[in-house]
């Protein structure tokens, strides 16, 4: 831990030491392991519960207070409108609309590249994202929703839509309420809901992000959401990015990429080497695994949708889609079209670390940015 004091009032928000949440990424990313570590580290780290049903709920919130008497939260997603296809992968695919043009690409795909067709859903490594999003719907979320307030985290978060309509509860059990946005007319919205702060991730996050750049959309959104406290997500992965989203206004950052390189993120070890090796250029903004806007290592599936001039389904199709290909992908080793998703901040990346490591870093390098270098190169005579 580091050696020093760094709060600012998310630390006092939340009961923790240092302004740094884990994000609460792809399923079995942010798992009760990964979030023990940085909770454990002095941060917090929030379970990623978006596909999970309420029994999953309850054990990853007990199987994490076995690993950790420190603060964490718990995050899903909350769909309006929107129903989910069910729970079984292959149930939900029969339910699908795919056009023979888009099935016909796929088959080409698999054939031209040698990967199996596998819907075994099973069978997916931690952070295949386009697996989980056929469970998303309003009335899972409301059963989630039930299942977390009974397990009382320290926080919630919504990764997708207003938690307005439980944040009096959640607060009367002691349960912080945020919500991730990508946009400031969202940040607004749910910020008159009575959340204690608004995440907002620019794009150069990883997964699901808006399309505005985080150096725009953070100070924006502090402007705008006053006096309601704002976290800055997307493409932070050290001390610098720390130091830069408080000069933003930020009260803390909300970290993904960076700790998927972390010796206790579940991840399998390709995905992590890939994340280690990537440049600047490596990444790419896609429809073409989920049906939205997603971040992800640059592919042969996006070149081949690239050129098909076919649009991407909506979500969940596009994703029932795509699922069977990343699973045969991963199966031969072809490991870009299986989909890794994260951020442009992979190209900052240099090596795995343990989660601790990653904070300490992070946390010592911003303060002497804050308190060294910055007083040395400005002056005010």
């Amino acid at each position: 831990m580091a050696t020093t004091r760094f709060r600012t009032t998310l630390c006092d928000m939340l009961g923790i030491d240092f302004p740094v949440m884990l994000a609460a990424m792809a399923p079995d990313i942010s798992d009760p392991k990964l979030v023990a570590a940085v909770s454990e580290a002095g941060g917090i780290g929030v379970l990623a519960c978006a596909d999970k049903d309420p029994e999953e709920i309850i054990a990853l919130a007990a199987e994490t207070r076995k690993l950790t008497g420190k603060p964490f939260g718990m995050d899903i997603g909350l769909p309006a409108r929107v129903e989910t296809y069910g729970h079984d992968f292959r149930a939900a695919a029969a339910k699908a609309h795919f056009p023979p043009q888009h099935l016909a690409l796929r088959e080409r795909f698999l054939q031209e590249r040698g990967i199996p067709f596998d819907d075994d859903a099973a069978r997916a490594t931690p952070g295949m994202s386009s697996v989980a999003s056929f469970k998303l719907g309003e009335t899972f979320s409301r059963e989630q929703v039930k299942a977390i307030l009974q397990a009382r985290p320290a926080l919630f978060v919504s990764a997708l839509g207003n938690p307005a309509f439980m944040v009096a509860e959640a607060h009367a059990l002691g349960i912080k309420v945020m919500s991730l946005v990508g946009k400031v007319k969202d940040a607004v919205n749910v910020a008159r809901g009575g959340i204690d702060a608004v995440i907002c991730t620019g794009t150069a996050a990883g997964g699901h992000s808006g399309d505005v750049d985080g150096m725009v959309l953070v100070p924006h959104v502090v402007e705008r959401v006053a006096p309601v406290p704002v976290v800055a997500g997307g493409g932070i992965v050290d001390g610098r990015g720390l130091a830069a989203a408080l000069a933003l206004g930020a009260i803390g950052v909300w970290v993904g990429s960076r700790f998927i390189a972390s010796r206790e993120c579940s991840a399998p070890d390709w995905y992590k080497q890939r994340i280690v090796d990537a440049g600047d250029d490596a990444t790419v903004r896609s429809k073409w695994y989920t049906g939205k806007t997603c971040r992800h290592l640059r592919s042969e599936w996006d070149t081949a949708w690239d050129a098909s001039g076919l649009a991407a389904l909506p979500m969940p199709d596009q994703a029932l889609l795509t699922t069977p290909m990343a699973l045969g992908a991963a199966s031969v080793g072809r490991h870009l079209e299986s989909g890794i998703f994260c951020g442009q901040g992979v190209a900052r990346i240099a090596s795995v670390l343990p989660a601790h490591e990653i904070v300490t870093r992070m946390i010592d390098q911003a303060r002497d940015i804050l308190q060294r270098e910055l007083p040395a190169r400005v002056s005010f005579n």
